[in-house]
């Protein structure tokens, strides 16, 4: 029982430190299973003894995973699966993040100390008593509340304690002038009644399924463009980039945002990984789906690509990577419809940085410089160009440079925003018209939060999901406001980009030339933030975060010791 006692008292000391909540019951029914198993007891003791850690070793790890509060799921599983792809410098970088050398060190010391104190001890008494003491404290609240209240009302919803609307990665990320900002757009938010908050009291689980009933509602109608398009699209969307990591980074203040003429304040990716985020924006005219209809054949009324194509526009597209990871190349083309030309290969350009699974990836300003080229040298119609970059995808490394992924983000970042900028001026220089929109498919997860560790992006938090979007338009003659990008503040997801586009389009071409910005951008479709990676939930209804995981109750998003559950 030596490991075993070492395993319970890690949980001890992690639980008093308030990095993890113990359960008591489910770790009395281990402890007891392992005092019934002992092999001191039987005869075949060796073999026993590793027929006991072939059986128990698997629950104990998921109990352990579940205190932390991870998510242990099928996706988690999938995303494991992926592993496998990844280059060895990412494995060995992800696992100095996982095991610090403290971790190593305050283990070994603590089984040398229990190892001499088990001579004297009988240390299993005292995990037997540590784990009914604290069953104790956690049922005496409960029965208190049971005298006072008499009795609960099955199924009502849970009081929870008033607080901030943050997850705790903005917290930890933001700085005092993007948190006012954020606090702002909340209040205002708050105060704009959401199309489907008519459920907003029956329990987060009748509001999700509320949400998806007005979703499948939503579909907006076929661009009607008010003369032939005389100026291009261009969709950059940007891997690993919220709001949290543009903090993080230190790059809120960047040039290419601050002189952007739009920014979406709170718009929710919907997804924390790449393909369902491609697919959503792709798809950006119809109202959001849930996360298990993405992969189904799209329609074409909802493919924000095939509609512009019947506006007008020739479609491209362009990767800064191979495409070959889980076969992103294919899913972009599949839901971008029709034929889809790509007139520049990663591998055309300089390198920018190495990626995660070892393969090259091509600088971003590069890339769209040499696309932008091509495009001068064309004569025919106004072009819909969607390009992917993912040179800010955790584990990358910039070349012939010892940093890890996690310290050269910031420089990454920087780079990224430097070449839209460039890329700008290069349209600009060229006297061609194109409306250019940033939209960043997730965040990076670069500051951990509670449930979830660094570069992890399982559980889709708001950390994760609440992403910068911000645009341009680059004409002749055209001049930004001098007051900074106008700024919306509701909470809006892609339908709102397929609105914006629609509204353009329905301009003449002299009200193009200088846009009304308050005008376009006012009243756009609200969205209630809902957020899914595979078939884990996260949501936001009444003031707080919620999150639903398989095989549990919703709960408030938040640290330990502020989580409620609800039916």
């Amino acid at each position: 029982m030596l490991l075993w006692n070492l395993y319970f008292l890690i949980k001890f000391g992690l639980h008093f430190a308030g990095q993890l909540t113990l359960s008591p019951l489910w770790n009395l029914g281990l402890f007891a299973l392992l005092i019934i198993t002992n092999p001191a007891a039987y005869q075949n003791r060796q073999l026993l003894s590793v027929l006991r850690y072939l059986v128990f070793t698997g629950p104990a790890i998921a109990l352990l995973l579940h205190e932390l509060g991870l998510v242990v799921s099928l996706a988690l599983v999938d995303q494991i699966k992926a592993l496998f792809g990844f280059s060895l410098d990412y494995l060995w970088e992800l696992l100095k993040r996982t095991i610090q050398p403290w971790m190593l060190w305050s283990a070994l010391l603590a089984f040398m100390l229990i190892r001499v104190l088990d001579r004297y001890l009988r240390i299993s008494t005292i995990v037997a008593f540590g784990l009914l003491g604290l069953l104790a404290l956690q049922a005496l609240p409960f029965l208190q509340k049971q005298t006072e209240t008499g009795n609960v009302i099955a199924n009502a919803e849970p009081q929870i304690q008033a607080r901030e609307n943050l997850s705790p990665a903005e917290r930890l990320a933001l700085g005092q002038l993007e948190f006012q900002k954020l606090r702002v757009a909340r209040d205002q938010e708050n105060q704009t009644k959401l199309r489907d908050d008519e459920n907003e009291g029956a329990g987060p689980g009748a509001v999700l399924s509320g949400f998806f009933d007005r979703q499948r509602t939503v579909a907006l109608s076929p661009f009607a463009p008010a003369i032939a398009p005389d100026f291009d699209v261009v969709v950059l969307q940007i891997c690993s980039l919220s709001w949290a990591d543009l903090q993080y980074a230190k790059q809120s203040q960047h040039p290419a945002i601050r002189q952007a003429d739009f920014i979406f304040e709170n718009f929710n990716s919907a997804t924390s990984y790449s393909g369902p985020a491609a697919i959503r924006l792709l798809r950006g005219k119809c109202g959001q789906a849930r996360h298990d209809e993405l992969y189904g054949a799209p329609t074409s009324s909802c493919m924000l690509f095939e509609q512009l194509r019947n506006s007008g526009f020739e479609i491209e597209m362009g990767l800064n990577h191979d495409g070959k990871f889980q076969d992103f190349s294919q899913l972009v083309k599949t839901n971008m419809g029709g034929t889809v030309k790509q007139s520049v290969a990663h591998n055309e350009v300089p390198e920018g940085v190495e990626a995660f699974d070892g393969s090259v990836v091509g600088r971003d300003g590069d890339y769209l410089r040499a696309w932008w080229k091509k495009r001068l040298e064309q004569s025919g119609p106004a072009v819909a160009y969607y390009y992917n970059s993912i040179t800010l995808h955790d584990g990358n490394r910039l070349p012939n440079n010892n940093m890890n992924s996690l310290n050269s983000y910031p420089l990454r970042l920087e780079r990224v925003l430097n070449d839209i900028q460039s890329v700008l001026g290069e349209i600009k220089r060229s006297e061609r018209k194109a409306l250019v929109m940033v939209v960043p498919e997730h965040g990076a997860g670069l500051t951990g939060e509670y449930g979830q560790l660094v570069g992890l992006r399982e559980l889709p938090t708001p950390a994760i999901t609440k992403v910068p979007v911000f645009g341009y338009w680059v004409a002749p003659g055209y001049v930004p406001a001098a007051t900074g990008p106008f700024s919306v503040k509701q909470s809006v997801s892609y339908t709102a980009l397929s609105e914006l586009l629609a509204r353009w389009l329905a301009q003449p071409s002299e009200q193009q030339l200088q846009p009304a910005w308050p005008v376009l951008l006012s009243d756009l479709t609200n969205t209630r933030l809902v957020s899914q990676q595979g078939n884990i939930t996260v949501m936001e209804s009444q003031g707080s975060y919620w999150i639903k995981a398989p095989g549990a109750a919703w709960k408030v998003l938040g640290p330990a010791q502020t989580i409620a559950t609800a039916n």
